[in-house]
Protein backbone atom coordinates (compact mmCIF):
# COMPACT_ATOMS: atom_id res chain seq x y z
CA UNK A 1 0.00 0.00 0.00
CA UNK A 2 2.80 2.49 0.88
CA UNK A 3 4.24 2.54 -2.64
CA UNK A 4 0.73 2.77 -4.29
CA UNK A 5 1.91 6.73 -4.80
CA UNK A 6 5.19 6.58 -5.26
CA UNK A 7 7.89 8.32 -2.94
CA UNK A 8 7.76 11.93 -3.01
CA UNK A 9 11.10 12.17 -5.54
CA UNK A 10 9.72 9.17 -7.79
CA UNK A 11 5.78 9.49 -7.91
CA UNK A 12 3.65 6.97 -9.06
CA UNK A 13 1.98 9.25 -11.48
CA UNK A 14 4.45 12.79 -13.13
CA UNK A 15 2.48 15.50 -13.62
CA UNK A 16 3.62 17.67 -16.11
CA UNK A 17 3.42 21.54 -15.22
CA UNK A 18 3.23 24.35 -17.79
CA UNK A 19 3.34 27.96 -18.11
CA UNK A 20 1.02 30.50 -19.05
CA UNK A 21 1.08 29.43 -23.08
CA UNK A 22 1.09 25.67 -21.54
CA UNK A 23 4.68 25.09 -22.57
CA UNK A 24 5.95 22.37 -20.21
CA UNK A 25 8.13 23.75 -18.27
CA UNK A 26 10.52 20.93 -16.85
CA UNK A 27 13.83 20.68 -18.24
CA UNK A 28 13.72 16.43 -19.17
CA UNK A 29 13.21 17.13 -22.74
CA UNK A 30 15.47 19.52 -24.57
CA UNK A 31 18.21 21.82 -23.62
CA UNK A 32 17.26 25.28 -22.45
CA UNK A 33 17.37 28.21 -24.84
CA UNK A 34 18.98 30.38 -22.45
CA UNK A 35 21.97 29.37 -19.95
CA UNK A 36 20.52 30.09 -16.43
CA UNK A 37 16.60 28.65 -15.31
CA UNK A 38 15.26 29.73 -11.98
CA UNK A 39 12.75 27.03 -10.49
CA UNK A 40 10.39 28.72 -7.82
CA UNK A 41 7.74 27.93 -5.47
CA UNK A 42 6.09 27.35 -2.36
CA UNK A 43 7.96 24.34 -0.21
CA UNK A 44 6.24 21.55 -1.08
CA UNK A 45 5.21 22.47 -4.89
CA UNK A 46 7.96 20.14 -6.55
CA UNK A 47 10.67 22.52 -7.04
CA UNK A 48 13.08 20.02 -6.09
CA UNK A 49 11.47 17.34 -8.19
CA UNK A 50 12.15 19.45 -11.30
CA UNK A 51 15.85 19.55 -10.38
CA UNK A 52 15.52 15.70 -10.34
CA UNK A 53 14.07 15.69 -13.82
CA UNK A 54 16.50 17.78 -15.53
CA UNK A 55 19.45 15.61 -13.46
CA UNK A 56 18.08 12.72 -14.83
CA UNK A 57 17.63 13.71 -18.54
CA UNK A 58 21.47 15.21 -18.16
CA UNK A 59 22.32 11.61 -17.56
CA UNK A 60 19.92 9.97 -19.72
CA UNK A 61 22.16 11.97 -22.57
CA UNK A 62 25.35 11.25 -20.76
CA UNK A 63 25.99 14.54 -20.11
CA UNK A 64 27.95 16.37 -16.87
CA UNK A 65 25.75 17.00 -14.45
CA UNK A 66 26.53 18.94 -10.77
CA UNK A 67 24.16 19.03 -8.51
CA UNK A 68 24.64 21.05 -4.54
CA UNK A 69 22.50 22.28 -1.82
CA UNK A 70 23.49 25.65 -0.95
CA UNK A 71 24.11 26.02 2.86
CA UNK A 72 24.07 29.09 5.26
CA UNK A 73 27.14 27.69 6.38
CA UNK A 74 29.72 27.09 3.61
CA UNK A 75 29.97 29.08 0.31
CA UNK A 76 28.87 27.21 -2.60
CA UNK A 77 31.90 27.28 -4.14
CA UNK A 78 33.70 24.99 -2.07
CA UNK A 79 30.98 22.72 -2.59
CA UNK A 80 31.01 22.62 -6.27
CA UNK A 81 34.60 22.33 -6.27
CA UNK A 82 34.27 19.42 -3.33
CA UNK A 83 30.99 17.77 -5.98
CA UNK A 84 33.35 17.54 -8.91
CA UNK A 85 36.32 16.36 -7.26
CA UNK A 86 34.14 13.50 -5.74
CA UNK A 87 32.91 12.67 -9.46
CA UNK A 88 36.59 12.20 -10.68
CA UNK A 89 36.07 8.81 -11.27
CA UNK A 90 33.00 9.26 -13.19
CA UNK A 91 34.52 12.23 -15.49
CA UNK A 92 37.57 10.00 -15.91
CA UNK A 93 35.37 6.82 -17.63
CA UNK A 94 33.99 9.05 -19.55
CA UNK A 95 36.19 11.61 -20.96
CA UNK A 96 39.84 9.82 -20.29
CA UNK A 97 42.53 10.29 -18.09
CA UNK A 98 44.66 13.46 -20.11
CA UNK A 99 41.39 15.29 -20.73
CA UNK A 100 41.23 15.77 -16.92
CA UNK A 101 44.64 16.86 -16.81
CA UNK A 102 43.48 20.88 -16.71
CA UNK A 103 40.27 20.37 -14.51
CA UNK A 104 42.48 18.34 -11.98
CA UNK A 105 44.46 21.58 -11.85
CA UNK A 106 42.03 23.77 -11.61
CA UNK A 107 40.67 21.68 -8.65
CA UNK A 108 44.07 21.71 -6.88
CA UNK A 109 44.04 25.23 -7.56
CA UNK A 110 40.81 26.23 -6.64
CA UNK A 111 41.36 24.32 -3.02
CA UNK A 112 44.34 25.54 -2.51
CA UNK A 113 43.13 29.09 -2.53
CA UNK A 114 40.02 28.04 -0.69
CA UNK A 115 42.31 26.89 2.11
CA UNK A 116 44.21 30.36 1.27
CA UNK A 117 41.45 32.51 1.93
CA UNK A 118 40.50 31.38 5.29
CA UNK A 119 40.91 34.16 8.49
CA UNK A 120 41.22 34.25 11.57
CA UNK A 121 42.66 36.29 14.95
CA UNK A 122 43.61 35.40 18.37
CA UNK A 123 43.20 37.11 21.63
CA UNK A 124 45.33 35.77 24.69
CA UNK A 125 44.24 37.12 27.91
CA UNK A 126 46.15 37.03 31.36
CA UNK A 127 50.08 36.26 32.58
CA UNK A 128 51.83 33.22 31.24
CA UNK A 129 51.90 30.42 32.14
CA UNK A 130 47.82 30.84 33.02
CA UNK A 131 46.58 32.47 29.80
CA UNK A 132 43.00 32.70 28.45
CA UNK A 133 43.05 31.88 24.82
CA UNK A 134 40.03 33.19 22.42
CA UNK A 135 40.58 32.11 18.31
CA UNK A 136 37.84 33.38 15.88
CA UNK A 137 37.87 32.24 12.02
CA UNK A 138 35.85 33.10 9.32
CA UNK A 139 35.75 32.47 5.33
CA UNK A 140 37.13 35.98 3.72
CA UNK A 141 36.26 36.85 0.00
CA UNK A 142 38.22 35.04 -2.46
CA UNK A 143 41.13 37.81 -4.27
CA UNK A 144 39.36 36.96 -7.43
CA UNK A 145 36.35 38.67 -6.19
CA UNK A 146 32.95 37.09 -5.73
CA UNK A 147 31.73 34.22 -8.43
CA UNK A 148 35.66 33.72 -9.40
CA UNK A 149 35.79 30.31 -8.31
CA UNK A 150 32.31 29.31 -10.62
CA UNK A 151 33.67 30.70 -13.42
CA UNK A 152 36.82 29.01 -13.70
CA UNK A 153 35.24 25.58 -12.53
CA UNK A 154 32.15 26.66 -15.39
CA UNK A 155 34.27 27.49 -17.86
CA UNK A 156 36.63 24.27 -16.84
CA UNK A 157 33.74 21.92 -17.52
CA UNK A 158 32.23 23.58 -20.64
CA UNK A 159 35.48 23.17 -22.37
CA UNK A 160 35.75 19.53 -21.00
CA UNK A 161 32.47 18.48 -22.34
CA UNK A 162 32.27 20.67 -25.56
CA UNK A 163 35.27 18.01 -26.94
CA UNK A 164 32.60 15.55 -27.36
CA UNK A 165 30.03 17.97 -28.27
CA UNK A 166 28.03 18.05 -25.26
CA UNK A 167 26.25 20.40 -22.45
CA UNK A 168 26.87 20.62 -18.94
CA UNK A 169 24.30 21.57 -15.96
CA UNK A 170 25.19 22.85 -12.91
CA UNK A 171 22.65 22.68 -10.24
CA UNK A 172 22.00 24.20 -6.86
CA UNK A 173 18.77 23.61 -4.73
CA UNK A 174 17.53 25.11 -1.50
CA UNK A 175 18.76 28.39 -2.36
CA UNK A 176 16.39 30.07 0.45
CA UNK A 177 19.36 29.08 2.83
CA UNK A 178 22.03 30.50 0.79
CA UNK A 179 24.13 33.71 1.81
CA UNK A 180 24.08 36.99 0.10
CA UNK A 181 27.17 36.42 -0.93
CA UNK A 182 26.58 32.79 -2.48
CA UNK A 183 23.31 34.53 -4.57
CA UNK A 184 25.83 37.27 -6.01
CA UNK A 185 28.37 34.44 -6.84
CA UNK A 186 25.38 32.78 -8.50
CA UNK A 187 24.16 36.01 -10.22
CA UNK A 188 27.80 36.57 -11.67
CA UNK A 189 28.00 33.17 -13.05
CA UNK A 190 25.20 33.49 -14.71
CA UNK A 191 26.51 36.63 -16.99
CA UNK A 192 29.52 35.01 -17.43
CA UNK A 193 27.67 32.16 -19.13
CA UNK A 194 25.62 34.16 -21.01
CA UNK A 195 28.76 36.47 -22.06
CA UNK A 196 30.85 32.93 -22.74
CA UNK A 197 28.00 31.67 -25.04
CA UNK A 198 29.31 27.98 -24.03
CA UNK A 199 26.51 25.37 -23.63
CA UNK A 200 26.77 25.51 -19.86
CA UNK A 201 23.48 25.82 -17.76
CA UNK A 202 22.65 27.03 -14.42
CA UNK A 203 19.95 25.22 -12.93
CA UNK A 204 18.71 26.74 -9.14
CA UNK A 205 15.42 26.21 -7.48
CA UNK A 206 14.47 28.70 -4.35
CA UNK A 207 11.31 29.81 -3.03
CA UNK A 208 8.57 32.34 -3.86
CA UNK A 209 11.39 35.41 -3.30
CA UNK A 210 14.49 33.99 -4.92
CA UNK A 211 14.62 36.10 -7.86
CA UNK A 212 13.83 38.90 -5.43
CA UNK A 213 16.85 38.18 -3.40
CA UNK A 214 19.20 37.51 -6.63
CA UNK A 215 18.53 40.78 -8.01
CA UNK A 216 18.85 42.59 -4.16
CA UNK A 217 22.49 40.45 -4.13
CA UNK A 218 24.02 41.27 -7.09
CA UNK A 219 23.01 44.81 -7.54
CA UNK A 220 24.35 45.21 -3.86
CA UNK A 221 27.76 43.20 -3.74
CA UNK A 222 28.89 41.80 -7.09
CA UNK A 223 29.03 44.81 -9.25
CA UNK A 224 27.00 42.65 -11.78
CA UNK A 225 23.39 44.98 -13.15
CA UNK A 226 20.33 43.67 -11.74
CA UNK A 227 19.25 41.72 -15.21
CA UNK A 228 18.39 38.59 -13.25
CA UNK A 229 14.64 38.74 -14.84
CA UNK A 230 16.43 39.05 -18.09
CA UNK A 231 19.39 36.56 -18.05
CA UNK A 232 17.50 34.00 -15.70
CA UNK A 233 14.25 32.07 -17.10
CA UNK A 234 12.12 31.88 -14.07
CA UNK A 235 9.75 28.95 -14.25
CA UNK A 236 6.99 28.81 -11.45
CA UNK A 237 6.29 25.98 -9.56
CA UNK A 238 3.07 27.75 -8.58
CA UNK A 239 -0.17 25.63 -6.96
CA UNK A 240 -1.50 23.10 -9.56
CA UNK A 241 -5.12 22.78 -10.43
CA UNK A 242 -7.41 20.32 -9.63
CA UNK A 243 -7.73 18.31 -13.22
CA UNK A 244 -3.87 18.51 -13.38
CA UNK A 245 -4.00 17.24 -9.91
CA UNK A 246 -6.62 14.54 -10.16
CA UNK A 247 -4.76 11.98 -12.31
CA UNK A 248 -2.42 11.68 -9.75
CA UNK A 249 -4.94 10.17 -7.39
CA UNK A 250 -7.07 8.16 -9.66
CA UNK A 251 -4.48 6.69 -11.85
CA UNK A 252 -2.43 5.23 -9.07
CA UNK A 253 -5.64 3.88 -7.57
CA UNK A 254 -6.86 2.40 -10.42
CA UNK A 255 -3.04 0.68 -11.13
CA UNK A 256 -3.35 -1.25 -8.07
CA UNK A 257 -7.00 -2.07 -8.26
CA UNK A 258 -8.10 0.22 -5.59
CA UNK A 259 -12.06 1.09 -5.65
CA UNK A 260 -12.30 5.00 -5.34
CA UNK A 261 -15.38 7.48 -4.94
CA UNK A 262 -15.46 10.25 -6.99
CA UNK A 263 -16.37 12.43 -4.11
CA UNK A 264 -14.06 11.40 -2.17
CA UNK A 265 -11.36 12.42 -4.67
CA UNK A 266 -12.50 15.68 -5.09
CA UNK A 267 -12.74 16.21 -1.27
CA UNK A 268 -8.98 15.31 -1.06
CA UNK A 269 -8.21 17.82 -3.89
CA UNK A 270 -10.12 20.53 -1.74
CA UNK A 271 -8.30 19.83 1.03
CA UNK A 272 -5.15 19.66 -1.21
CA UNK A 273 -5.71 23.26 -2.24
CA UNK A 274 -3.29 22.72 -5.22
CA UNK A 275 -0.19 21.46 -3.43
CA UNK A 276 0.95 17.96 -4.49
CA UNK A 277 3.19 17.22 -1.59
CA UNK A 278 0.22 17.91 1.16
CA UNK A 279 -2.52 15.45 -1.55
CA UNK A 280 -0.06 13.52 -1.59
CA UNK A 281 -0.05 13.00 2.47
CA UNK A 282 -4.07 13.36 2.26
CA UNK A 283 -4.05 10.10 -0.28
CA UNK A 284 -1.61 7.91 1.60
CA UNK A 285 -3.80 8.32 4.62
CA UNK A 286 -6.99 7.99 2.82
CA UNK A 287 -5.25 4.29 1.63
CA UNK A 288 -4.69 3.85 6.01
CA UNK A 289 -8.39 4.07 6.86
CA UNK A 290 -9.42 2.39 3.17
CA UNK A 291 -10.99 -1.23 3.49
CA UNK A 292 -12.48 -3.71 0.68
CA UNK A 293 -14.32 -3.68 -0.45
CA UNK A 294 -15.14 0.12 -0.49
CA UNK A 295 -11.98 1.98 -0.58
CA UNK A 296 -11.64 5.23 -0.85
CA UNK A 297 -14.83 6.59 0.54
CA UNK A 298 -16.05 10.07 1.01
CA UNK A 299 -16.19 9.61 5.13
CA UNK A 300 -12.44 7.69 4.24
CA UNK A 301 -11.15 10.94 2.81
CA UNK A 302 -13.27 13.19 5.93
CA UNK A 303 -11.18 11.24 8.15
CA UNK A 304 -7.62 11.39 6.54
CA UNK A 305 -8.03 14.66 6.29
CA UNK A 306 -8.91 15.29 9.79
CA UNK A 307 -5.91 13.15 10.70
CA UNK A 308 -3.67 14.90 8.69
CA UNK A 309 -4.62 18.31 9.69
CA UNK A 310 -4.43 17.59 13.71
CA UNK A 311 -0.46 15.87 12.97
CA UNK A 312 -0.22 18.96 11.30
CA UNK A 313 -0.85 21.02 14.41
CA UNK A 314 2.51 21.16 15.78
CA UNK A 315 4.31 22.45 12.42
CA UNK A 316 1.49 25.12 12.58
CA UNK A 317 1.84 26.23 16.05
CA UNK A 318 5.87 26.56 14.57
CA UNK A 319 5.44 28.86 11.98
CA UNK A 320 2.73 30.78 14.07
CA UNK A 321 5.42 30.81 16.65
CA UNK A 322 8.67 32.14 13.82
CA UNK A 323 6.07 35.13 12.86
CA UNK A 324 6.50 38.75 13.32
CA UNK A 325 3.44 40.35 15.32
CA UNK A 326 2.94 42.27 12.32
CA UNK A 327 2.93 38.67 10.33
CA UNK A 328 0.78 37.05 12.64
CA UNK A 329 -1.79 40.12 12.45
CA UNK A 330 -1.95 39.87 9.04
CA UNK A 331 -1.86 35.85 9.06
CA UNK A 332 -5.04 36.17 11.06
CA UNK A 333 -7.08 38.48 8.99
CA UNK A 334 -6.56 36.29 6.05
CA UNK A 335 -7.77 33.27 7.61
CA UNK A 336 -10.96 34.72 9.40
CA UNK A 337 -12.02 36.18 5.55
CA UNK A 338 -11.99 32.11 4.35
CA UNK A 339 -11.33 31.10 0.92
CA UNK A 340 -12.24 34.34 -0.17
CA UNK A 341 -8.68 36.36 0.96
CA UNK A 342 -8.33 39.58 2.04
CA UNK A 343 -7.98 42.43 -0.28
CA UNK A 344 -4.20 43.20 -0.20
CA UNK A 345 -5.09 47.17 -1.45
CA UNK A 346 -7.74 47.76 1.35
CA UNK A 347 -5.30 46.71 4.09
CA UNK A 348 -2.38 48.57 3.27
CA UNK A 349 -4.74 51.61 2.45
CA UNK A 350 -6.50 51.16 5.95
CA UNK A 351 -2.28 51.03 7.71
CA UNK A 352 -2.27 54.43 6.83
CA UNK A 353 1.22 56.79 6.22
CA UNK A 354 4.01 54.99 7.47
CA UNK A 355 2.49 51.86 8.07
CA UNK A 356 1.97 50.18 4.91
CA UNK A 357 5.81 49.48 4.51
CA UNK A 358 5.43 46.92 7.44
CA UNK A 359 2.39 45.45 6.11
CA UNK A 360 4.05 44.66 2.98
CA UNK A 361 6.80 43.51 4.72
CA UNK A 362 4.29 41.04 6.75
CA UNK A 363 3.02 39.88 3.06
CA UNK A 364 6.43 39.14 1.98
CA UNK A 365 7.42 37.04 4.77
CA UNK A 366 3.58 34.82 4.78
CA UNK A 367 4.36 34.57 0.94
CA UNK A 368 8.17 33.37 0.84
CA UNK A 369 7.63 31.03 3.66
CA UNK A 370 4.55 29.60 1.54
CA UNK A 371 1.84 30.06 4.34
CA UNK A 372 0.36 32.56 2.20
CA UNK A 373 -0.60 32.61 -1.10
CA UNK A 374 -0.73 35.99 -2.95
CA UNK A 375 -2.67 36.24 -6.15
CA UNK A 376 -1.87 39.87 -7.12
CA UNK A 377 -4.96 41.47 -5.75
CA UNK A 378 -5.72 39.48 -2.60
CA UNK A 379 -4.02 37.05 -0.13
CA UNK A 380 -5.29 33.41 0.82
CA UNK A 381 -4.21 31.15 2.97
CA UNK A 382 -1.79 28.44 1.44
CA UNK A 383 -3.21 25.15 3.83
CA UNK A 384 -7.02 24.95 4.74
CA UNK A 385 -5.20 23.06 7.51
CA UNK A 386 -3.50 26.20 8.83
CA UNK A 387 -6.43 28.42 8.17
CA UNK A 388 -8.94 26.03 10.36
CA UNK A 389 -5.98 26.15 12.94
CA UNK A 390 -5.35 30.13 12.89
CA UNK A 391 -8.89 30.75 12.91
CA UNK A 392 -9.75 28.41 16.32
CA UNK A 393 -6.52 30.37 17.53
CA UNK A 394 -7.36 33.75 17.06
CA UNK A 395 -11.15 32.43 18.08
CA UNK A 396 -9.95 31.34 21.17
CA UNK A 397 -7.63 34.47 21.85
CA UNK A 398 -10.84 36.60 20.90
CA UNK A 399 -13.22 34.55 23.41
CA UNK A 400 -10.69 35.04 25.96
CA UNK A 401 -11.10 39.24 25.34
CA UNK A 402 -14.75 38.89 25.29
CA UNK A 403 -14.30 39.25 21.03
CA UNK A 404 -16.34 37.28 18.66
CA UNK A 405 -14.88 36.69 15.15
CA UNK A 406 -16.79 38.31 12.30
CA UNK A 407 -20.01 35.88 11.02
CA UNK A 408 -19.57 33.74 14.60
CA UNK A 409 -22.01 34.07 17.76
CA UNK A 410 -20.65 35.93 20.85
CA UNK A 411 -19.68 34.11 23.47
CA UNK A 412 -22.20 32.74 26.03
CA UNK A 413 -23.36 35.30 28.75
CA UNK A 414 -24.85 33.92 31.57
CA UNK A 415 -26.77 35.88 33.59
CA UNK A 416 -26.62 36.23 37.92
CA UNK A 417 -29.87 35.50 39.65
CA UNK A 418 -32.23 38.69 38.83
CA UNK A 419 -29.66 40.18 36.90
CA UNK A 420 -31.52 42.16 33.55
CA UNK A 421 -29.83 41.14 30.01
CA UNK A 422 -30.45 43.59 27.54
CA UNK A 423 -30.85 43.08 23.79
CA UNK A 424 -27.52 42.26 22.11
CA UNK A 425 -25.83 45.57 21.09
CA UNK A 426 -22.93 45.01 18.02
CA UNK A 427 -19.51 46.98 18.27
CA UNK A 428 -16.37 46.50 17.48
CA UNK A 429 -12.59 46.32 19.25
CA UNK A 430 -9.10 46.33 18.35
CA UNK A 431 -6.76 42.96 19.60
CA UNK A 432 -3.40 44.32 18.21
CA UNK A 433 -3.80 45.53 15.26
CA UNK A 434 -7.42 43.65 14.19
CA UNK A 435 -10.27 44.93 14.35
CA UNK A 436 -13.13 42.17 15.56
CA UNK A 437 -16.97 42.57 16.38
CA UNK A 438 -17.66 42.06 19.62
CA UNK A 439 -21.53 41.18 20.22
CA UNK A 440 -22.95 41.50 24.03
Amino acid sequence: MSRVFGTPRRPAYMVTRTDRLGRPISLDRREPEGNSVLFTGAPGMGKSLELDRAQAFAQRNGWIAVRVDASPREPLENRFVRAVSEDLGGLRKQHGYFALRKLKKTLRDLTQRSRSEQRGAELRFGVAPVQAVVKKQWEAPGKDGVGSTLNQLAGNLGELAAKKGQPVMLMVDNLDVASDRDLAALTELSAHLERQGQRVYLVGAGGEMAATRLMAASGGMSGVATGVTGRFDVRECGPLSADELRPSVTEPLRRAGIPYQPEAVEQLLKSANGNPSRLRDLSETALEFARPPYGITADVAKAATARVNDQARVFYQAAWNSCSPAEKDLLAKVAVRGPRGLAMQGETQAAGPGKWQEVDAARQGLVARGMVRDSGSRLSLADPGLQDWVQTRVGQSAAHAGVALPGTPGPAITPAPGQHVPGRVTSTRQVGNTTFRVNG
